[in-house]
C-alpha cells in the first residue's frame, strides 16, 4: 500500500514541476520496522491469533478502492495552464479524500488484537494525517495561483511540486503496524493486503499530458 501511495505522490510531484514552465510562457518506501518488534510479547499471542489477519484484511479491503481511484491520474493539457491547474487541483482533492477514507478505515476496524495495538494504529493514523495535511496545503496553494501573473503562477507550480516531493519522505504508514511481528504476518496473509503489495510491483498508471 505504502509503495503505491509514494508512487502516486512522486508522479503528481513530477507532473506539477514539469508544468511549471507552461505557466510562465503564455519520489521510496519505509522498510520493515525492527526494534518496535519488541512490543510483540507472548501476551499478545493470546490476544490475536487469526483475528489479526481478519483485522488486516478489513483495513486493506477498505483501502483498496482508494488506491485504485488514485491510480488514474489526470489528463493534462500543457498548452492550457488554466485547464492544467484545474485538473491538478481536482486530482489533489481526490488524493486528499482518499487519504481521509484510509484514515477512517483504521477507526472503523478498531484496535488490532495485538499488544500495544492502539498505539500502533495511532502512529499509522498520524502518518496518514500528515500526508493529508501536505496534500491539502498543496491543493490550496495551487488553486490560489493566478494565471494572470505568469511568474507567480510558475512559482506556485514549482512550490507545489516541491511540497509533494517532500511528502515522499514521510514514513510508510504501515511501518509501525508491521513493527508488530503478528501484524506483519497478518498483512502478509490477508488476501487484500497481498493484492495491494503485489500489484504495486507492476507499476502505477502514469498521467497522460497532452500538448
Amino acid at each position: 500500500m505504502a509503495r503505491r501511495l509514494v508512487a502516486f505522490t512522486a508522479a503528481a510531484a513530477a507532473l506539477t514541476i514539469s508544468l511549471a514552465g507552461c505557466g510562465g510562457s503564455d519520489k521510496a518506501t519505509g522498510g520493515s520496522s525492527s526494534g518496535a518488534a519488541a512490543t510483540t510479547t507472548t501476551a499478545s499471542s493470546a490476544a490475536s491469533g487469526g483475528d489479526a489477519t481478519a483485522w488486516a484484511e478489513k483495513v486493506c479491503a477498505s483501502v483498496a478502492p482508494q488506491v485504485t481511484a488514485l491510480s488514474t491520474q489526470p489528463e493534462i493539457d500543457q498548452s492550457n495552464p488554466v485547464k492544467a491547474q484545474a485538473s491538478l487541483v481536482e486530482y489533489l482533492d481526490k488524493f486528499s479524500g482518499a487519504l481521509d477514507k484510509m484514515i477512517s478505515s483504521f477507526g472503523d476496524a478498531g484496535d488490532p488484537p495485538v499488544a500495544d495495538g492502539k498505539a500502533l494504529v495511532a502512529k499509522a493514523t498520524s502518518a496518514l494525517e500528515e500526508a493529508k495535511t501536505a496534500v491539502d496545503t498543496a491543493k490550496t496553494n495551487l488553486a490560489a495561483a493566478s494565471p494572470s501573473d505568469p511568474a507567480a503562477f510558475q512559482a506556485a507550480f514549482l512550490k507545489v511540486g516541491e511540497d509533494l516531493q517532500a511528502l515522499q519522505k514521510l514514513e510508510d504508514p504501515t511501518k509501525g503496524l508491521r513493527g508488530s511481528a503478528e501484524l506483519d504476518k497478518a498483512f502478509k496473509a490477508a488476501p487484500s493486503c497481498k493484492a495491494l503489495d503485489g500489484d504495486s510491483a507492476s507499476g502505477t498508471a502514469s498521467s497522460t499530458p497532452t500538448s
